[in-house]
């Protein structure tokens, strides 16, 4: 029985981030009854047609914490009725500080969910209000607290640098969240998307990004400070102590069969990539009427998965091993990227040690976009 990672997209906010580019919307949240139906019923689809075990189970959005733990729930209870689960499965649920109250974490618990992920984004409190955030350093800190005090034991925060603060402002960060008796942290460089307010803001200068260097040396600062603090570097932006990382996480670099469920949720299973329509409406209605609400599909050949898997894995701490590789894909690797793996040698961009390729350390990872296009 093969395995397989599910995501769940809960695409609910009280307010849209101003640098958000995920499909989410602060302003349809009377649709979630027939959205959550609508999930149960693509949920069941996918299960009488692929048998397998789920591994993980990961709520994204949006903000899934926004909704009441009983939509949670029933999701949970009907994955639960048409699959097989790992006994040692990790269910995820995104979240937003101001949400874990005490009662809220308790409940959340009781039904399974045994994972974390807390969009605390700064412990600053002008960086937070720059970006668009409904809550402050304080609600942070207390939020972390409640959550091991409620026993959540793998708790992860996310951290976004780059947003006009300091090289002094990032380490006070790092600091503030390495201080906590958690399990993981992941560290976004802002990325400006277009469609998004900071796109707008940017192009009219009403407020200014970092240059390159800048946000590099905040990368390189962030990697040292949290190595030295316990946490390792296990992809570009995740850190965890040791036997922490996010499993859900690893299954997108690995290459693992992954199944989205909801509106712009994306899939890989046996070698198709598929996405579902973006509109909620839209969504609801084709799930309703054909069990499906799948816009793009396409199936990846051989060398395609070959070049994205390559890609993919050196976004990982533990790089590309070449043995491995070559007997996936009965190729060999170091001749059929000749030119471009001499070349990342040369500059230094990639490294090569005990039958594995590497990243070459964090500057590496830095420019990781650009580095990697080459082998796309």
């Amino acid at each position: 029985m093969k395995d397989v990672y599910l995501y769940i997209h809960l695409p609910y906010c009280y307010r849209k981030c101003p640098y958000c580019g995920f499909i989410s919307y602060d302003s349809k949240l009377s649709s979630r009854d027939a959205y959550i139906e609508a999930l149960k019923k693509e949920i069941k689809g996918f299960a009488n047609n692929y048998r397998c075990t789920v591994k993980t189970i990961y709520f994204g959005g949006g903000t899934p914490s926004l909704l009441n733990y009983k939509y949670i729930d029933e999701l949970l209870n009907t994955i639960r009725r048409n699959f097989r689960m790992d006994k040692d499965i990790e269910i995820t649920l995104e979240s937003n500080p101001v949400d874990l109250k005490e009662k809220y974490l308790i409940n959340i618990k009781n039904i399974g969910i045994n994972r974390l992920s807390i969009g605390i984004q700064s412990f600053i409190d002008k960086k937070l209000k720059t970006l668009g955030r409904l809550h402050n350093e304080q609600d942070s800190r207390n939020c972390i607290e409640r959550a091991i005090d409620a026993g959540f034991d793998n708790i992860s925060i996310d951290l976004i640098y780059g947003v006009n603060e300091t090289l002094e402002d990032v380490e006070y960060e790092v600091n503030t969240a390495a201080s906590f008796d958690i399990e993981h942290i992941s560290t976004y460089m802002l990325s400006i998307e277009k469609d998004t307010k900071f796109y707008e803001w940017t192009a009219s200068k009403k407020i200014e990004v970092l240059d390159d260097e800048a946000v590099s040396q905040m990368y390189i600062r962030i990697s040292a400070m949290l190595a030295q603090k316990g946490f390792s570097k296990y992809e570009i932006s995740n850190f965890a102590r040791e036997n922490r990382i996010s499993e859900h996480n690893m299954s997108y670099w690995m290459g693992y069969d992954y199944r989205g469920f909801g509106i712009s949720a994306s899939s890989f299973i046996e070698n198709r990539r598929f996405r579902n329509m973006n509109s909620i409406e839209k969504y609801i209605k084709s799930i309703n009427a054909h069990g499906n609400a799948v816009e793009y599909s396409e199936h990846l050949n051989k060398e395609q998965r070959m070049r994205e898997s390559f890609v993919l894995l050196l976004r990982t701490a533990d790089g590309v091993s070449i043995n491995n590789f070559n007997d996936k894909y009965c190729i060999n690797i170091e001749k059929y990227y000749l030119k471009e793996l001499e070349s990342a040698f040369k500059n230094r961009l990639l490294s090569k040690k005990n039958g594995r390729i590497f990243l070459n350390g964090s500057k590496a990872m830095v420019i990781s976009n650009y580095i990697l296009s080459d082998f796309i």
